[in-house]
């Protein structure tokens, strides 16, 4: 008796947590109106190219994006946004039958370091055409400057394109007379020019060509300035030109003692 008592009582539990809120009428609706849904859908399902299309509806032509042309401003702003290196060392193009005549006047004023190669005026093109005569011009500042800065300081008023940032100064330097590039026209590198206190000459010669260079610019300073002093062109040396300094006191010290003693002698015995 107790065992069917308990059965009933979880029998009426069960039925009782399990019962639904809503009335069977309510329930058969609900049931129905889900099968009728599911049925409509598997009967029409969505079609790929309706998809396609919603996913597509506000994506722009490729056509006419691309077709779209751009000023030679918003080229440029796009081009420095491109371009945010900065560098201390740029180099230009600058044509000749399009440069100010004062070109090189211009330069100066911004009292800076530059250098101008010879006139290239052998260049070919790849047809074989000789290209425009033109310079090229590398300018050095103390501090690193934008593509904007050197853009519009130095390349527009000088009428020259768009400058490039130089990552091996050396190698452009040597570049001013294609000295590593034998299959391009060849240039006196004599004809280069340096404005301000940059040493060349050491990416333009070999070691012992160079201290010969050197050499040379310390015996025609001391003829210049008629230095009759060994003791002058070693202060000179050290204050002024600390390049020149190891070989006037050691390396050619024999021959600039030798060279300003000379014209000591020369200078005291004039005229007699």
């Amino acid at each position: 008796m107790l065992e069917n008592k308990d059965k009933e009582d979880k029998k009426a539990a069960t039925t009782t947590t399990s019962s639904p809120l809503l009335q069977k009428s309510e329930i058969d609706k609900i049931e129905n109106l889900k099968k009728t849904l599911k049925e409509k859908k598997d009967t029409n399902p969505p079609k790929k190219s309706d998809v396609i299309s919603q996913t597509n509806v506000n994506t722009p032509n490729k056509s006419n994006v691309t077709g779209q042309k751009k000023s030679k401003d918003e080229l440029l702003q796009t081009e420095i946004k491109e371009k945010p290196q900065r560098s201390n060392t740029w180099t230009l193009l600058l044509y000749q039958d399009s440069a100010p005549e004062n070109w090189e006047d211009k330069l100066k004023e911004l009292h800076i370091p530059f250098i101008v190669s010879p006139l290239h005026d052998k260049d070919l093109k790849p047809d074989g055409t000789t290209k425009k005569p033109h310079y090229h011009i590398i300018v050095r500042f103390r501090s690193k400057k934008s593509f904007k800065q050197i853009k519009e300081g130095v390349c527009d008023p000088l009428g020259g394109p768009h400058p490039q940032p130089v990552f091996d100064f050396p190698m452009m330097v040597r570049y001013l007379a294609h000295l590593d590039d034998p299959e391009k026209a060849q240039y006196d590198i004599e004809d280069i020019e340096v404005y301000g206190n940059i040493d060349v000459k050491q990416y333009l010669y070999n070691h012992q060509e160079y201290q010969m260079e050197i050499l040379k610019d310390i015996l025609n300073f001391c003829e210049v300035y008629d230095i009759t002093e060994y003791s002058t062109i070693c202060n000179y040396a050290r204050d002024e030109r600390p390049g020149w300094f190891p070989y006037v006191t050691k390396i050619f010290r024999s021959t600039v003692d030798a060279y300003v003693r000379s014209q000591r002698y020369a200078s005291e015995n004039d005229g007699n």
